[in-house]
């Protein structure tokens, strides 16, 4: 294990060798677990015979095979995490280079990054405005369209009638008036 840290490793070679060392972890565990499960058997043993010493002696083995797994256990664990971690590292070192390319290739092209920044939030802009456009004559159209609107349309329709029948009648009135005087004359 010592060897591990001598050398700078790239990412994938600490995955080989992490994956490596979980494989003899887990040999070690299922070991440790027949061991554990034979101490169990011999304490079980021991108190159906009678047999104080021998549940003392084989229950303490017990003991110590199950702090052995608990600790391999928090091992591999811990080694999975670390082999997640570094395959993590290997996708964003991935995606940073993949971004440094396109960076370049725009930059190749001749694009400038931020007019093209600001032309895209004057297009989403203008796209919000429109929208927002487009969802008040939804609305008044609505409006419009409602059996209210259509309600008062018909009452401003009938009021402005009788008000032009009035005003018809006081015209009708004025030139009989005046046809009158016409006449008189």
């Amino acid at each position: 294990m010592i060897d591990l840290f001598k050398k700078k490793l790239s990412p994938q070679e600490l995955v080989t060798k992490i994956s490596i060392s979980e494989k003899k972890l887990e040999k070690r565990e299922a070991q440790i677990k027949e061991k554990r499960d034979r101490a169990r058997e011999d304490a079980k043993n021991a108190l159906k015979n009678g047999d104080e010493r021998g549940f003392r002696v084989a229950s303490k083995q017990y003991g110590s095979a199950a702090g052995q797994m608990n600790t391999v256990g928090s091992m591999l664990e811990m080694s999975s995490t670390m082999r997640n971690a570094l395959q993590d590292q290997e996708s964003l070192t991935e995606i940073v280079e993949i971004g440094k390319d396109l960076a370049t290739a725009q930059k190749a092209m001749g694009f400038d990054s931020q007019k093209m920044e600001a032309a895209i939030t004057a297009i989403r802009t203008s796209v919000e405005k429109v929208t927002a456009t487009s969802e008040l004559l939804s609305t008044q159209m609505e409006t419009l369209t409602s059996p209210e609107s259509t309600r008062e349309q018909e009452s401003l329709k009938s009021e402005l009638l009788a008000e032009l029948k009035s005003e018809a009648g006081t015209e009708g009135a004025l030139e009989e008036k005046i046809r009158k005087e016409k006449e008189k004359a």
